[in-house]
């Protein structure tokens, strides 16, 4: 409901998704939406459009989960729904 007074970038964000979190369980789908939420801010203060971010722009949000002492885990759930979200956004358009 409140997706409509976002921005226009902002609630393309939250509409892809939402599409894209309904296929999963009620925990997975929380981590993943925390996970995408972190990405699409750093993505916002770099400049980056997080619908066309390149493989060398996530190994870079990858360093800095890491520089952070992000846990392995935790960075490899992040890559694994950023593609989800990535490979799910594309069918969208």
């Amino acid at each position: 409901m409140f997706i409509r007074h976002l921005p226009e970038r902002d609630r393309r964000f939250a509409e892809a998704r939402e599409e894209y979190l309904l296929n999963y369980g009620y925990n997975t789908a929380r981590a993943y939406w925390g996970d995408l939420e972190h990405l699409y801010d750093w993505c916002e203060e770099r400049g980056f459009d997080v619908f066309t971010l390149t493989e060398q722009q996530f190994r870079q949000y990858q360093a800095l989960l890491r520089r952070r002492k992000y846990s392995e885990n935790t960075v490899r759930r992040r890559r694994t729904a950023w593609e989800g979200f990535r490979r799910a956004a594309a069918n969208l358009t």
